[in-house]
């Protein structure tokens, strides 16, 4: 027959052992405590690089995935009023930019618009920055716009003159400012409506603009302005600008169209055809004609590829 003592001897090893795991888990817990939490309130669409949330060397514009901050459960914070009703809210100091990032990588916009934001774009004239300007204050004023028709800017000048850039820069700060953003490029506009021919696809036309608030659509005419101008491609190109008409129209869309065409070569490509210049003409009012140099390359570069 055992002892008392015999008995406690047998057991304290595992007592032992619940101790050791004990004192794990206080430190497990007391690890979590201590973890860092984390605030991305201070992102925007200028610093996302300088903050190192944008991959660098990707094929596309892409954010980083973003960490949870520490104090919402997986992005939502919860608030439980007097009679017991749980409400869920986007949590402000990680749901929200992580979601404002995920908008930006599903623009696809190219690789070259890695660290183009409005900060660090130089502005062409001071008419420019004013008609941009305006559309920005919609942006941020927008629940106060009832009456006011949606400010849109068409820029046209020579290649390589920031045109584009623009767009990239806007796209960010639209994203940001909580807009629903399209961008796209004529080209690849065109080319999306001839895969639609399969069958499988829907024509984009019909559904390319439903719920967006900003269109940017880039190199209107082609690269160039040097698209192959048949009668097919014409008449999509008129279906295109009555779709753009009609949501501007209804106070749905502000749009920032850019072309290396000027506009007089635009009313040719469109066969002079006058209703559509006049659902231009309402859209936008008068053409902002870009003045400013190459900015890719310099007038030496450009001379030894024979341009004068």
């Amino acid at each position: 027959m055992k002892s008392l003592s015999d008995e406690l001897e047998s057991i304290l090893p595992t007592l032992q052992a619940l101790k050791r795991i004990a004192a794990e888990k206080r430190a497990e817990g007391t690890a979590k405590e201590r973890a860092p939490l984390h605030d991305f309130r201070n992102l925007n669409s200028c610093n996302l690089e300088a903050h190192d949330l944008v991959y660098p060397s990707s094929a596309k514009f892409e954010c980083k995935p973003l960490p949870y901050c520490g104090r919402c459960a997986e992005g939502f914070s919860y608030t439980i009023d007097a009679s017991g009703n749980r409400t869920a809210e986007l949590c402000n100091y990680c749901e929200r930019p992580r979601r404002r990032m995920k908008r930006l990588n599903d623009l696809n916009l190219p690789a070259d618009s890695y660290g183009m934001n409005l900060d660090r774009y130089e502005w062409d004239s001071a008419e420019q920055r004013h008609r941009i300007d305006r559309l920005l204050s919609w942006m941020k004023y927008r629940d106060n716009r009832e009456t006011q028709q949606s400010p849109s800017v068409y820029m046209w000048g020579r290649p390589g003159n920031g045109k584009t850039s623009l767009l990239y820069a806007l796209a960010k700060e639209a994203v940001w400012n909580d807009f629903r953003v399209e961008y796209t490029s004529h080209t690849r506009l065109i080319e999306q409506i001839k895969r639609s021919f399969n069958g499988k696809n829907k024509n984009p036309l019909e559904t390319w603009l439903n719920r967006k608030s900003l269109l940017l659509l880039d190199e209107f005419g082609g690269v160039g302005g040097a698209a192959n101008q048949t009668p097919w491609f014409k008449s999509v190109t008129a279906d295109m600008i009555q779709k753009i008409y009609e949501h501007w129209q209804r106070g749905q869309l502000s749009v920032v169209m850019t072309t290396n065409l000027t506009p007089h070569e635009l009313f040719n490509s469109l066969d002079r055809n006058m209703a559509l210049i006049s659902r231009l003409q309402a859209i936008f009012g008068d053409p902002l004609q870009m003045i400013g140099a190459d900015r890719r390359v310099s007038n030496a570069s450009l001379a030894a590829w024979g341009v004068r």
